[in-house]
């Protein structure tokens, strides 16, 4: 394998080179001399069409040049490569050509001739590991007629050279032995056969035709500019002038690439080259997609060339409901799975409604659905456009409540009397109480805005004036039903608060609504009282029976747990002898409580201990079975006890929040179950991703799944990798081609497990149980069985065969999980 000392960017022009047999050559002009729409255009001769993307880019990056002559300059993409030229050629590619001293005096034996321009390359070459010194002093032994430098560059020979100038020597040595697919395998040279091997698994060289190779003949220079174009992709070296990006914006003059949290705009016009990475053929520029990856290389901020690098956009799609626009900051909110999300969103963000009308963002409506374009590079994601639905015409009108009911609302406007219909399921929106109806409305207090719809219905009514605070864990002082003036003391602040009831004073204990004449009886010296007012008037009490907040300590001397309310209150609660429910704990102790812990206290009748201490938590099983009457699910946990569940009433959705029935947990089936104590409080299935490794960075991931299909994996939660026996956190244990099992765990985090290929000797085939069968390596192996489904690939020299092809005592290596094949590879 080539020992590269330098890795630095070529620099195009230093040296005067050209692949050819015969002629002037020119120095490489910057790339900004370049102003083509074809690579026919950056040289006076015609470029085969096949090849006419690779000698752009190759031009592009220094690694080529062309003849200079009276008209302009000629690539001569028919000529022949000599050996000495292609050395050049492989050093420029792999960013070693900084090593070369033209000024160094360089010896070589009288039989291996080489023109002195070329002598401090080849020195280097060796150096390096791209060339064997001793096969190519043999091989100039054995051919004295014609210098080696001179001689033509065979395909067997340059295969040679461009697998090892790409670090790949180790795959060619494993194929040395492999019989070529080629029909003319026989005549490729032994010492070459294993890089022949090798560079035809990595898609770098094909056939003359589809079953000859012919290794003996010359390589030209547009064959050897593709040969070179396509191992990049193994090889990647930072040519001057080009980057990697993810595209954010175009247009007809601009492109805009984001890269390691920055962008740049370069310029664009119709000397700008188009191509993508699976193509030989231009394309538009219209053809490349938003938000997917792109190589680009420029001169002074203008794009010479552009290569999509794929079509998968970085993107996600998320259906929400507005909640409100902040226009100052750039961002908003908005309910997703009942959840308020934050997003944030940037001056070019695309608004549109459902016909394709352009808005503008402070044009969203409140509660307007909306589906909302994303992205999932930046490390603080940006929306990228949002989609409304049409928005119904609408305008509001200004007063004080007044009275409402018969589906009227009656509000005073200068001290006269208004009325307007109600529409059907109107919002109502009063600052600090959830969920308000209209019965929360206060007579002659609130000031509100009415919201109405192109029928001059009222659609919604926000209460503008009230300031409503919340006391929280407050102690009854004392209750005087004649005025009906509770005091109590705010534990926060320890002062006494004095409060009215009202008509409209909304009661609840322990979940239940009750009446005021309910209430009385419970409102005595040291009760324990949620309470939420606005001005002097108490809106709604809750006598509290239960707490939930985190916990914060333990005080196991005085039996006291603390606890920080949802409120962010913190609050001391004492403990006798509670019943514990922790998910996943059998016997469960104080001990078992752990600082962080999401805990509900519920409270005794005394209201002034925990009777019963439940832990929030979400646990991870794998769905024996299902029973669809019963609604009970048999499941393995995590240990690989077995424990049924009942789902009775119990929500069900898959990953997307969608409803599921019980009938979607079918066997081996990964759900994710939140519970608070021991009541179970919804389930949701967990994907299972199986497939090769497209791309990974420190955000995510790229999965091409075994249908073909690619999926994007968000690692914002962490990562877990295991490979084998060893587990690592970190996303740069995985590479590209790694066949892999992906799931989230409980805690969201990404599990990826890495197969490691499992090598055996083919038995047979059990087709009716589409089983494959191997040889035990031990008596103890349990191992030696695959099942076989539709998506697994089975391989031999790179070629996809069919399972009958295999034969007893074939060498074959299986990558696959819980005895499903995903890849076999036969040796």
């Amino acid at each position: 394998m080539p020992q590269h000392s330098s890795r630095s960017k070529l620099m195009a022009g230093v040296l005067a080179f050209s692949l050819l047999a015969g002629g002037t050559a020119i120095a490489v002009p910057a790339p900004s001399a370049f102003a083509a729409t074809t690579a026919n255009s950056l040289f006076i001769d015609t470029i085969p069409a096949w090849a006419q993307k690779h000698v752009a880019k190759l031009a592009l990056q220094g690694i080529i040049n062309g003849y200079k002559t009276t008209k302009g300059s000629e690539f001569r993409p028919l000529n022949s490569v000599t050996q000495e030229e292609a050395v050049v050629m492989a050093l420029r590619f792999a960013g070693l050509e900084d090593e070369v001293n033209p000024s160094d005096i360089v010896a070589y034996p009288d039989s291996f001739k080489v023109g002195n321009f070329f002598k401090p390359y080849i020195m280097v070459a060796f150096k390096n590991g791209l060339l064997d010194q001793n096969d190519e002093y043999a091989n100039a032994a054995a051919n004295t007629k014609v210098a080696w430098g001179s001689t033509p560059a065979t395909r067997e020979w340059v295969t040679k050279l461009m697998v090892k100038a790409i670090d790949k020597k180790d795959l060619a040595d494993d194929l040395s032995k492999t019989a070529s697919t080629f029909a003319d395998g026989t005549q490729i040279s032994a010492k070459y056969l294993g890089y022949v091997n090798a560079a035809v698994s990595l898609d770098l060289v094909k056939g003359v035709s589809a079953t000859k190779f012919d290794p003996k003949a010359p390589v030209n220079r547009a064959s050897l500019a593709t040969l070179f174009s396509r191992a990049e992709k193994q090889y990647v070296v930072p040519y001057d002038g080009q980057v990697s990006g993810i595209v954010t914006a175009q247009t007809a003059t601009s492109i805009t690439l984001y890269k390691e949290g920055k962008e740049t705009t370069y310029t664009l016009d119709s000397s700008s080259l188009f191509y993508s990475s699976d193509s030989d053929n231009a394309i538009a520029a219209g053809d490349i997609k938003l938000y997917s990856d792109v190589v680009l290389i420029s001169s002074s901020s203008k794009a010479l060339y552009v290569e999509a690098q794929g079509t998968e956009q970085h993107v996600k799609t998320i259906t929400a409901k507005l909640d409100r626009v902040n226009t100052t900051d750039r961002y908003f909110y908005a309910w997703v799975n009942d959840e308020p999300v934050k997003f944030s969103y940037g001056s070019a963000v695309s608004v549109k409604d459902s016909t394709g009308k352009t808005l503008q963002i402070s044009d969203l409506k409140r509660d307007a659905n909306l589906t909302i374009v994303q992205d999932t590079f930046r490390t603080t994601p940006q929306v990228v456009s949002v989609t409304t639905e049409v928005q119904a015409t609408s305008n509001t009108v200004a007063g004080q409540f007044y009275s409402a009911g018969s589906g009227l609302i009656n509000y005073l406007v200068d001290g006269t009397l208004q009325s307007k219909f109600l529409a059907d399921n109107v919002d109502v929106v009063i600052n600090g109480i959830e969920e308000p109806t209209v019965s929360d409305l206060l007579k002659e207090i609130d000031n509100i805005k009415l919201t109405l719809n192109a029928e001059q219905e009222v659609t919604r009514i926000e209460v503008v004036n009230r300031n409503v605070s919340v006391i929280d864990s407050a102690t009854v002082v004392n209750y005087s039903n004649d005025n009906k003036l509770l005091t109590v003391v705010d534990p926060a602040t320890s002062n006494a608060n004095a409060l009215y009831l009202t008509d409209t004073t909304k009661f609840d204990s322990d979940g239940s609504s009750i009446t005021l004449s309910q209430a009385r009886s419970y409102l005595v010296a040291n009760r324990k009282v949620k309470i939420t007012y606005s001005g002097k008037n108490i809106i709604s009490l809750s006598f509290i029976y239960k707490q939930t907040g985190t916990l914060v300590s333990v005080n196991t001397t005085d039996k006291l747990l603390s606890v920080k309310l949802e409120s962010g209150e913190k609050v001391s609660i004492s403990y006798a002898s509670p019943l514990l429910q922790i998910p996943g704990v059998a016997v469960p102790t104080i001990g078992s409580l752990q600082a962080g812990d999401t805990v509900t206290l519920l409270l005794d009748s005394n209201q002034d201990k925990a009777a019963t201490i439940q832990v929030h938590k979400t646990l991870q099983y794998q769905v024996v079975s299902a029973n669809a009457s019963t609604k009970l699910v048999t499941v393995k946990t995590a240990d690989n006890a077995q424990r049924d569940l009942s789902l009775t009433n119990v929500p069900i959705t898959d990953e997307n929040g969608s409803s599921l029935t019980i009938s979607a947990l079918t066997t081996g089936t990964i759900i994710n179950v939140p519970y608070i104590g021991s009541n179970i409080q919804s389930v949701k299935t967990i994907s299972m991703k199986y497939g090769t490794v497209a791309s990974v960075s420190a955000t995510s991931l790229s999965v091409t799944e075994m249908n073909g299909t690619s999926s994007a994996v968000s690692l914002s939660k962490g990562v877990k990798v295991i490979k084998g026996t060893q587990t690592t956190y970190a996303s740069s244990a995985i590479a590209a081609g790694d066949i892999v099992q992906v799931y989230k765990d409980e805690n969201e985090q990404t599990i990826v497990t890495v197969a490691v290929g499992d090598k055996r000797t083919y038995w047979k085939y059990d087709a009716p149980n589409a089983t494959l069968w191997t040889y035990k390596n031990t008596s103890e192996d349990n191992g030696n069985f695959a099942y076989i489904t539709s998506d697994t690939k089975i391989l031999f020299n790179n070629a996809t065969i069919q399972v009958s092809a295999l034969k007893d005592g074939d060498t074959i290596t299986v990558y696959g999980f819980n005895n499903k094949a995903l890849k076999i590879v036969k040796s």
